[in-house]
């Protein structure tokens, strides 16, 4: 039923993909880079170390259509995968690692302050992200002044260079900030049974409330061997991959896009388009009238690949390090993911959104912090070190900026009835697996298999 086009190749572009293939007559998927998946990429190092840009540990979702497509490849080479039944992730605060949890601890904090932020959490009044003004007003309801003075705001002023009254009240669910950990595991749970106190207190450990899906990273090569398999998957099915192509124009006639014209002039005809990347490039491409003061900020991101000559001491899969004055925000372990536990080099990943310092001094200084903290030994040493920087680095979810997003959104889908928007250009996933939940509903919905 006519052609589709998909804009950009990462992880909601290929999943649309395969899903239109079902759908249309043809499907051609454009990518501006060299390849598919966006962040999901591996790069390895001049001793051949695979490293990902950022921690991605798979897990199987709720759906059993769903999974069928995304792990097609995974259970069809279940030679080439680890699996596990739990996501081993730990976090520091306040100096020090709890090793069961992503969650920080509230009993890290000082006897006096964990006092005050436990009686004030328990007893806060209250308020939905729709009636916050800010995050401040969020988090100051929703768990005490304690809590949003001495956790919030210095962890934000780090990670977003911004004050809570300037972000809006949802970004701290991106970072993990939505739930906390008391010492007490039996009061935990009885607490957790009460819809109040379940979406701001976390299990005490891992290992409680498990869902049953099955976890997988790949056993070599890192995560791009997931990425390689969708677009087998979507090449089977007879989509047409395009890299290194950009959008130069998009033509529409009554409300409906006729065309996507390409840098290279070749036009071509559209039925359904379907958006993955920054709403803001649809617009431009498309010529809609749009005027806007608003001039989105970023953090200046960098990934560090370090490899050690000691093995690391904690034994989790990755690590937020929720850490006022580090510079790393979240690490991740690789041989703990791997089970290589006879190699004599041992690498991780550090995550940085915002330093004074780069390359090799940065590099440095991160390995003091993981020494410092017990993520390694003291005495181990950094044998070798790689920056990349990750280009428009990590966006500050300022409320102007999420409101700008969302009118950009709303904009194009009162311009375009045949354009449907998704990834990169959803206003309400930020996620991976609700991105690809809502791109799954999405073309559903198109092509009226509900």
């Amino acid at each position: 039923m006519g052609s589709c086009i998909i804009v950009g190749g990462g992880i909601a572009g290929l999943f649309a993909s395969i899903l239109a293939s079902e759908k249309f007559d043809s499907v051609t998927l454009i990518e501006g880079s060299e390849k598919c998946g966006g962040l999901l990429k591996s790069w390895k190092n001049k001793q051949q170390i695979s490293f990902d840009f950022g921690t991605h540990i798979l897990s199987e979702t709720a759906n059993d259509e769903m999974n069928a497509i995304l792990f097609k490849g995974i259970y069809e080479h279940p030679e080439l995968w680890n699996s596990f039944d739990v996501t081993k992730v730990s976090n520091s605060f306040s100096g020090k690692i709890y090793d069961e949890a992503q969650f920080i601890a509230l009993h890290h904090l000082t006897e006096v302050d964990y006092k005050l932020a436990l009686s004030e959490l328990l007893l806060a009044p209250g308020r939905s992200l729709d009636e916050a003004k800010n995050l401040y007003e969020y988090a100051v309801d929703n768990y005490g002044p304690i809590i949003t003075n001495k956790i919030f705001r210095p962890l934000f002023q780090k990670m977003q260079q911004a004050e809570l009254e300037e972000l809006h009240p949802n970004v701290h669910i991106i970072f993990a900030f939505n739930r906390f950990i008391l010492s007490d595991t039996t009061l935990s749970k009885a607490l957790k049974k009460i819809d109040k106190f379940d979406s701001k207190l976390a299990f005490s450990s891992y290992y409680d409330g498990l869902s049953g899906a099955k976890k997988f990273y790949p056993k070599e090569r890192g995560i791009e061997l997931w990425v390689e398999h969708l677009c087998e998957q979507a090449k089977e099915k007879g989509v047409e991959i395009r890299l290194n192509t950009q959008i130069a124009k998009i033509n529409s006639d009554n409300n409906h896009v006729t065309q996507v014209v390409l840098s290279n002039g070749e036009e071509l005809n559209c039925s359904q388009l379907i958006w993955t990347i920054p709403a803001i490039f649809a617009i431009r491409a498309a010529g809609v009238d749009y005027k806007s003061s608003v001039k989105p900020e970023f953090c200046p991101m960098s990934l560090h690949h370090l490899v050690f000559d000691s093995p690391f001491l904690d034994k989790n899969y990755y690590s937020n390090i929720n850490e006022f004055d580090c510079d790393g925000f979240r690490i991740t372990l690789y041989p703990n993911i791997l089970d290589k536990k006879k190699s004599n080099l041992h690498h991780c990943t550090v995550e940085v959104l915002h330093s004074e310092l780069s390359g090799n001094a940065l590099s440095a200084k991160l390995a003091d912090e993981l020494k410092a903290l017990g993520y390694v030994e003291k005495n181990a040493q950094l044998v070798q070190s790689d920056e990349i920087k990750v280009p428009m680095g990590f966006p500050k979810f300022t409320n102007e900026f999420v409101n700008e997003k969302v009118r950009q959104v709303d904009l194009l889908n009162d311009s375009f009835k045949n354009m449907t928007l998704l990834g990169k250009a959803s206003k309400t996933e930020f996620f991976v697996y609700g991105i690809l939940q809502e791109t799954f509903d999405a073309i559903k919905k198109l092509a009226h298999y509900e």
